[in-house]
């Protein structure tokens, strides 16, 4: 999800957790917290296949951040006493700030690896779009309002910094309701999508699905069959679904993968696709498409010459 998206949800769960005990300080501490997990960003890569790849990788394992909440807490616990804030709910200020921002970005198409250093493929639930401000909004009201009636003391809220904290809780729960509405239509598009395909002879083994907008009326599916894809488009508002032409993955081009195309398919589960443009092998990940924009990853990592391919330091296109 975007940096904001993670600054608010973090604020407004350490809110939650600790705002009576901390005041403003809480939604400070969280919304740092919440950035951590994106600084591996500057940490340097060989090439733009590997930064793709290695990004929410170690950063957003659950085996660091566990870890990792536990040293902040340590830390926090040199400026805050036990008796303004218990150390368990301490401890909880950290590790769930820490811990949902992976968690989160794992309900986008990207993939995120939560288990890392396990070799298991990125998990990608896909039930959210990567900006969609309706999941940010509640969570961003329930921030400002925790922060215009907070007390820089630790001294019983008034009725004021109460109501503000209702209206932080609301925005969690609206927002978690959000992402489990996205599960539910996600769901629902997935089992009209198959019945298409079966009326159609498709196979359905492998299908990826997500939403084309910030909003969940319009999904979109990848659907792969014997070396050919298929685009599918639903409205679920118009209850609408379209099925392309069979689209050809051009694998039939190469005698075998190079390492970053091992690595590209690695990281999306098969959903590459591969094309000869103006003498660059060009991979493009099939998973991440914006509506009528297309896609948004598309990497160099061949050039053509006298007629065979010849790997080259992978370019983003």
């Amino acid at each position: 999800m975007d940096s904001i998206t993670q600054i608010v949800l973090g604020a407004g769960i350490a809110g939650a957790i600790a705002h009576k005990q901390l005041g403003r300080s809480a939604l400070v501490i969280g919304a740092v917290l919440a950035t951590l997990p994106d600084l591996d960003i500057f940490v340097p890569a060989s090439d733009v296949v590997t930064r793709f790849t290695e990004h929410r990788s170690f950063s957003h394992s659950l085996f660091i951040l566990f870890p990792l909440a536990f040293i902040c807490c340590l830390l926090l616990k040199l400026k805050f006493k036990t008796n303004v804030i218990s150390s368990q709910r301490l401890f909880w200020l950290t590790c769930l700030p820490l811990t949902t921002h992976p968690i989160l970005d794992a309900f986008t198409s990207y993939g995120t690896q939560l288990f890392w250093p396990l070799t298991t493929h990125p998990i990608s639930i896909a039930s959210i779009f990567a900006i969609d401000p309706l999941y940010t909004l509640p969570l961003l009201i329930g921030c400002v309002y925790l922060w215009r009636n907070s007390k820089n003391s630790t001294a019983q809220a008034d009725k004021k910094t109460q109501t503000a904290r209702r209206i932080n809780h609301i925005g969690l729960i609206i927002s978690s309701g959000y992402l489990l509405l996205g599960l539910w239509l996600q769901t629902l598009t997935l089992n009209k999508i198959e019945t298409a395909l079966h009326g159609n002879n498709i196979a359905t083994n492998k299908i990826f699905i997500s939403p084309l907008y910030p909003s969940l009326n319009w999904w979109g599916a990848i659907v792969i069959d014997q070396g050919v894809y298929y685009d599918v488009q639903v409205n679920i508002f118009t209850n609408t679904l379209q099925i392309s032409a069979p689209q050809d993955l051009g694998y039939s081009m190469i005698d075998k993968p190079n390492s970053a195309l091992t690595s590209l398919n690695w990281f999306t589960n098969g959903f590459i696709r591969l094309q000869d443009i103006e003498g660059k092998l060009v991979a493009t990940d099939l998973r991440m498409k914006t509506g009528q924009l297309g896609y948004a990853f598309k990497f160099a990592l061949a050039e053509k010459e006298n007629g065979d391919w010849t790997n080259i330091t992978p370019l983003r296109l």
